[in-house]
């Protein structure tokens, strides 16, 4: 029989045997947004998970907790993303990360697939630290994907971006009955402004060569809500990106646990 991984498919009682001082607990967290006129709103969550579970199937002390779905995803013009707001995220990773920190996990992993995310779950990393002496990772997977995708995808500098590659050949990876690629009038790219200062996303812009803050909502500047390319993507290319994506993931656990073990056996002393 194959070892259980997923917390969500195992009792109490094996949940309670996990070898907790040298297993890593997978946390994956994503949200549910828009992904241009080819991707799927899931999508976030849906990387999240999978990167958690096919690194845990090869690892012997990895476990993955059940996901958190909703973000924060404060741009919801585009039918069907969902925003949690900031301070009730912040409560739910709290709540989750404590309770599996009083059930005696110590070396915990945040699969964080939303950038947006992290103004949430980096005061609750410092409040972990502070009461408990336990330092959280985040592995982001969507820019794994890009690291991984310049290797596979030619021209990626020029295909790369929000609801193109690779996020879209990774969607196919994962379900290409999801991905409407093709048929689409929309075009990609942000809206060209008469003045001089361009949008480079819905939090940025550019004036003279410099990135300068603007928070504006997305759709208003970025209409089919694709910065990216959507038409090369492949699903062969999304397989190759996942691979891999994995390989590194499969490296990069004990390479944390280790870290992790070691950070909190320098604090020991001091706790006594």
């Amino acid at each position: 029989m194959a070892r259980k991984s997923s917390l969500a498919l195992m009792s109490y009682k094996e949940i309670g045997a996990i070898p907790k001082d040298r297993s890593v607990l997978m946390l994956p967290i994503g949200c549910v947004e828009q992904y241009g006129p080819a991707g799927y709103v899931g999508a976030d969550t849906i990387l999240a998970e999978y990167v958690c579970r096919r690194t845990a199937e090869g690892l012997e002390h990895a476990y993955v907790a059940p996901p958190l779905w909703f973000g924060y995803t404060p741009y919801t013009a585009f039918p069907g993303t969902i925003t949690l707001r900031l301070e009730t995220l912040q409560a739910l990773v709290r709540d989750v990360v404590f309770g599996y920190i009083g059930h005696g996990f110590r070396h915990i992993l945040i699969v964080n697939n939303h950038g947006p995310n992290e103004a949430a779950i980096e005061p609750v990393a410092t409040e972990v630290r502070r009461q408990h002496g336990i330092v959280l990772g985040i592995l982001y997977p969507w820019r794994l994907a890009e690291h991984v995708g310049r290797d596979v995808i030619p021209d990626a500098a020029k295909v790369f971006g929000h609801g193109g590659e690779p996020t879209i050949s990774v969607m196919m990876g994962l379900h290409p009955e999801a991905v409407t690629r093709d048929g689409h009038a929309e075009t990609r790219g942000y809206v060209k402004t008469a003045g001089p200062i361009s949008a480079t996303s819905f939090r940025a812009g550019a004036f003279k060569g410099f990135t300068i803050g603007l928070f504006n909502e997305a759709s208003d500047v970025l209409p089919s809500g694709a910065s990216g390319d959507w038409t090369v993507a492949t699903e062969e290319r999304g397989r190759k990106i996942l691979d891999g994506m994995v390989a590194y993931a499969r490296e990069f656990v004990p390479a944390f646990l280790r870290l992790s073990q070691e950070q909190q056996a320098r604090r020991s002393p001091a706790r006594g």
